[in-house]
């Protein structure tokens, strides 16, 4: 099976038709890269350090590029900056509210994590993990993001089912 589609084709059906949650103001994307703007004051229930930060810097802007797609987990390079700051100062304080958003949304919340080392920040979504609980039977084989177009290949088992 193959899965062709436009970057707000596939923003549409992982959001089920809802809007952007209210601390994402802005989702475009450009190529291979897509843009986010988060508002950090929008953060249901922050951590103090958050509501510290957000004092600071309200407003976070992130460009997500692709990098890779192997066993299930899809890599993205993360640039951002808020006020100035770069991106590795910032992700103590935003992973503990992603995690949140993740469990609410039924998701495991591992389902995205964020690893850091040399250079700009990975954003890593367990793809798998992800389908396994929402789309029991679908498997993803090859999934590739240029020019605006996700592609995704994959198999459907007779046992698919969306939860």
């Amino acid at each position: 099976m193959r899965i062709d589609l436009t970057f707000d084709e596939a923003r549409i059906l992982a959001l089920h038709g809802q809007p952007l949650p209210p601390v994402l103001t802005s989702l475009t994307c450009e190529d291979d890269t897509v843009y986010a703007t988060v508002d950090l004051r929008k953060v249901p229930n922050p951590p103090a350090a958050l509501r510290f930060a957000v004092a600071l810097t309200p407003t976070v802007h992130a460009a997500l590029r692709y990098e890779s797609f192997a066993d299930g987990v899809l890599d993205l390079r993360a640039t951002a900056t808020a006020a100035g700051l770069p991106v590795q100062r910032l992700l103590g304080f935003v992973e503990g509210p992603l995690r949140a958003a993740l469990v609410k949304q039924g998701l495991p919340p591992d389902a995205v994590t964020l690893v850091t080392g040399d250079g700009d920040p990975i954003v890593r979504v367990r793809v798998a993990e992800v389908l396994a609980q929402r789309a029991p039977g679908l498997h993803v084989t090859a999934l590739t993001f240029a020019g605006g177009r996700i592609v995704v290949d994959g198999a459907v088992d007779p046992s698919f089912r969306l939860a």
